[in-house]
């Protein structure tokens, strides 16, 4: 009787903690803002050096007052730097700050506002080690229309000038996030039409493949410590994961028939919890596996690890090392695995999620 009744407290306050748990994380505080983006276009210009030339243009309509401080944030997780930050208003540039924080860059501006009025801003930077290597072929890979806001977005478009040398050499074009209709402008230009309005929290990414060769870009210094870091972390998640299950089912088998119940909750938790987006907080995030080279007995082999949000479209690629099991081994370790998902970087790699990003206000 004593046992029934502490069982009851145990299922009692699990339900209680879970039923907390699925409340917090999925509300969406979603407070009505007195402004959205008309449009936001954004033009990418790689220069032969491999940097970018980014030029976004942003125009802001607001519908009752609010504060006069806009701001833009960028991931430095995907790129070597950026400079020669500025922002444009009727043709001017007017005054602006940066600073880093969070490894994001944050840019700063201020305006006056008598609403109900429009603002048209024209932010411009260069990235500098913003290309990525991916194998023999090297990626323009950028989340052009960023995940990180509060208001939508009516219209938006993304155009990618290459160099004369790349003219005709482009092997893919492709994008991700929000529903958009890519399309070849000339041999060296392509454009990324959203073919709707874009949600808040929800981004354009763009990615463009072309041979390494032309080029010959060396690989950006976040990418060659990235590799590394990635690889650490993948294989320590997968083992940590491993590791879980394995005490979890010890201990339901050597256990009372609450310690099983016990077992039973947290591991649908957990199956439902590796669905999480931590970008949208919502429970829609596939994992896939791909094996790139499988592993011998003298070498090493990748897999590519593929982390997709159905709902607000975050994408991110990772490759890990796995090793070589012996068949005819009763025991042995199994080869790396994938990381947590959720709306972050990580580094590059062979096929890494693209840069930029952030969000704006």
């Amino acid at each position: 009787m004593r046992n029934q009744r502490l069982l009851k407290k145990i299922i009692y306050f699990l339900m209680t903690s879970l039923t907390v748990f699925m409340v917090t994380v999925t509300h969406a505080a979603a407070q009505q803002l007195p402004f959205y983006w008309d449009n936001i276009n954004v033009i990418i210009d790689v220069q032969t050096n491999g940097d970018m030339l980014v030029t976004e243009t942003q125009k802001y309509v607001f519908t009752a007052d609010y504060n006069t401080e806009r701001y833009r944030y960028i991931p430095l997780s995907k790129v070597d730097e950026i400079k020669d930050v500025t922002v444009q208003e009727n043709n001017q540039i007017i005054p602006s700050s940066t600073g880093i924080e969070n490894n994001e860059l944050w840019i700063r501006w201020q305006h006056r506002l008598k609403a109900p009025e429009s603002h048209t801003f024209v932010i411009k930077y260069r990235v500098v080690g913003g290309l990525q290597l991916d194998g023999e072929n090297t990626q323009v890979y950028w989340k052009a229309i960023a995940a990180g806001r509060k208001a939508p977005v009516n219209t938006g478009k993304v155009t990618v000038k290459l160099p004369d040398a790349l003219s005709g050499k482009v092997l893919s074009f492709t994008n991700f996030g929000a529903a958009a209709v890519p399309r070849q402008v000339d041999p060296k230009t392509f454009e990324f039409v959203a073919s709707q309005p874009i949600p808040p929290e929800q981004e354009l990414e763009v990615q463009i493949a072309f041979p390494q060769v032309i080029l010959n870009i060396p690989q950006p210094g976040w990418q060659q410590t990235g590799n590394q870091s990635q690889t650490a972390s993948g294989t320590g998640n997968f083992f940590l994961d491993i590791f879980l299950m394995i005490v979890l089912f010890i201990a339901a088998m050597t256990f009372p028939i609450w310690i099983s119940l016990l077992y039973l909750i947290l591991l649908t938790i957990y199956i439902y919890l590796i669905t999480f987006c931590f970008r949208c907080k919502k429970f829609t995030l596939d994992k896939n596996r791909q094996v790139i080279s499988t592993a011998t007995p003298k070498t090493k082999g990748k897999d590519k690890v593929i982390y997709h949000c159905n709902n607000c479209g975050y994408h991110h690629e990772k490759i890990v090392v796995t090793t070589y099991i012996d068949p005819s081994s009763d025991g042995g370790g199994g080869g790396g695995g994938g990381g947590g998902g959720g709306g972050g970087g990580g580094g590059g790699g062979g096929g890494g999620g693209g840069g930029g990003g952030g969000g704006g206000g």
